[in-house]
């Protein structure tokens, strides 16, 4: 393969790869490019479909355009609100509401007075015994021992 034939193949890549814009040719390979097409009329052919590819190209690419304000409003519905403590309140307040209209409150309320009238009643008349000898008679007499 001659030098020529060289050049010619890599200026058909060159125009393949970049296009017919020659600006977008790699410099070290620019001034070869050009001066292979002048001698060469199939170079020369390949050039202007090139050219015809990239304004159809141009003419079909579409610039993409963003709208923040709409974005910022699809992205705010999307995302869960934080509730302020007032709103949390209110709601948890409410579920206290809801339970304390049934009925099952009642027998639960009645077990824990019942308690706790019971500790207050045991704590208040509570004497210590001296004397353990009428305790430690009555554990032997359930564990069935003679002392």
């Amino acid at each position: 393969m001659n030098p020529n034939e060289k050049s010619h193949k890599r200026a058909l890549n060159i125009i393949a790869a970049y296009g017919a814009e020659h600006s977008a040719w790699p410099e070290e390979e620019r001034g070869a490019t050009l001066n292979a097409l002048q001698s060469s009329d199939q170079l020369t052919e390949m050039l202007s479909e090139a050219a015809s590819l990239d304004s159809l190209l141009q003419r079909s690419a579409r610039v993409a355009t963003l709208d923040g304000a709409y974005l910022a409003q699809q992205i705010a519905h999307r995302v869960p609100q934080q509730l302020t403590l007032s709103q949390r309140l209110s709601r948890r307040l409410e579920v206290v509401a809801e339970s304390l209209s049934s009925d099952a409150w009642k027998s639960a309320l009645a077990a824990s007075l019942t308690l706790s009238a019971g500790l207050a009643v045991g704590s208040t008349t509570y004497e210590p015994v001296e004397d353990w000898s009428q305790a430690e008679h009555y554990s032997f007499t359930v564990v069935g021992e003679e002392y």
